[in-house]
């Protein structure tokens, strides 16, 4: 199935650049969009997926021309 994903500019994402079209397996999770994007797992705990634009787990699972937003929460003072 084919998935936009788009994130912001903190993560670290490998070989795909954000507002591209990335092709994974039927029945993917988000967190299994996380290591086709090469993300790290130690930095995947800190990733909050939007998909369609509604808040979801890791462990939400994904449906074919799903938009997903990969946030990294920022903090600082």
């Amino acid at each position: 199935m084919k998935i936009i994903v788009e994130y912001a500019a903190v993560l670290d994402a490998k070989d795909v650049a954000s507002g591209s079209t990335v092709e994974i397996p039927d029945g993917a999770t988000a967190a299994d969009l996380l290591n086709r994007l090469k993300v790290r797992p130690e930095h995947q705990k800190h990733v909050v997926p939007f998909v369609n634009g509604a808040k979801k787990r890791l462990d939400a699972k994904l449906r074919d021309k799903d938009s997903v937003f990969l946030s990294v929460p920022v903090g600082g003072g």
